[in-house]
């Protein structure tokens, strides 16, 4: 049996509802002690993978971390599959230098119940990272999407406010000193025309207050990580990215700590924004970075060899985008296999599902170099 499938986690649950008792201080430390073993097996199987157990990287002698320095280059990692699926563990190990847990930071996964933290799979995601010098970036905080069931109308503004800040302070002190950027506020713009915010839990609770809120308390738990507003549909110049641009523009006169913007970039095949740079520098301007957080370009129909190479096309002016603007300091993918992907029949990403490069993969490498 391989040294990846032999991998096991071990739940990590904190609760933080009153002072432990020693019995619960003990746990806490032998749990401590499983994850320290946890983090040093996840060591040694990265150095197997790196070191040609697998076979070679995508077979291309190409690694577009290498390629995007000084810019990060990423994936949005997902457990579920990393140490389960050797191809997409090893391409994980091997192309990335920054990682978006998927899904193990939303408020569902990591505090299911109130009080009660399960960081089981961010601690494999920051271990994981640690291990081959990557960064991390947190996701998310503040959304309307995977909340848990304890997040309801019932609590009052009060309430969700002292929740608000909790989580955020648990999550970041936990993590202190070992991730690189949070996406604080994810997803706050309305797609409704004349509208400014969505109308979400927190904003019935807290009004449009809930932003600035969360970014500082999020500053407040850690001076350090890069603090974002992450949303999609933003990428050109458009009626969502004017409401954003105007809020922003608020915040900072407000003196809310708010350092960089994030643009998703889920963008369908041949309809990358002209307007694309012009609207990325507009943030810059306002003393902001900018990252592309999300990218996937969704083919919307047959894989055929046309469409990969318009795929590619739009792969390689997105990054392209990002390398001409100075302050655009990561491009994320959203996933790294078309099998592993959000949208499961949209042949999205870099690599099939078979995980062999496709077109996208080297127009991503000529963007990076330039070319």
């Amino acid at each position: 049996m391989k040294l990846l499938a032999m991998y096991k986690p071990v739940q990590h649950l904190q609760s933080t509802a009153s002072p432990p008792s020693f019995p619960t201080l003990f746990l806490n430390l032998v749990q401590e002690m499983a994850m320290a073993y946890v983090g040093a097996l996840i060591f040694v199987c990265v150095q197997i993978v790196l070191s040609g157990v697998f076979g070679a990287p995508a077979k291309t002698g190409i690694i577009l971390r290498d390629l995007a320095e000084p810019r990060f280059f990423g994936a949005a990692a997902n457990t579920t599959y990393l140490f389960h699926d050797e191809k997409y563990t090893e391409l994980a190990l091997t192309q990335f230098s920054i990682f978006t847990p998927e899904d193990e930071m939303k408020w569902g996964e990591i505090e299911p119940i109130q009080n009660v933290f399960n960081f089981t799979g961010a601690d494999e995601i920051v271990n994981l990272a640690e291990s081959v010098g990557a960064k991390v970036r947190g996701h998310n905080f503040l959304w309307e999407t995977h909340l848990p069931p304890w997040i309801n109308e019932s609590l009052s503004a009060v309430e969700i406010d002292r929740a608000l800040k909790h989580h955020i302070t648990t999550i970041m002190q936990r993590y202190k000193g070992r991730i690189y950027a949070y996406d604080v506020v994810n997803e706050p713009i309305s797609d409704t025309p004349n509208a400014t915010f969505r109308q979400t839990i927190w904003t019935d609770k807290l009004g449009q207050e809930s932003v600035a809120k969360a970014l500082t308390y999020a500053r407040e738990a850690d001076p350090v990580p890069k603090l974002y507003i992450n949303d999609y549909d933003i990428e050109g110049i458009n009626a969502k990215s004017n409401s954003l641009y105007e809020v922003v523009k608020s915040l900072k006169k407000d003196g809310v700590p708010l350092d960089a913007i994030g643009f998703q970039s889920h963008i369908t095949l041949g309809q990358v924004p002209s307007t694309m740079k012009e609207n990325m520098q507009r943030f810059v301007d306002l003393d902001l970075d900018v990252a592309i957080t999300e990218l996937d370009i969704n083919l919307r129909g047959p894989a055929n060899e046309t469409a990969l190479a318009q795929q590619a096309k739009d792969y390689h002016s997105v990054v392209s985008t990002c390398m001409e603007i100075e302050r655009c300091v990561s491009v994320t993918v959203w996933g790294i296999s078309d099998d592993h992907s959000w949208i499961p029949d949209g042949e999205v990403l870099p690599w099939d599902a078979n995980k062999n490069p496709k077109p996208a993969f080297f127009a991503i490498a000529d963007a990076f170099r330039g070319k």
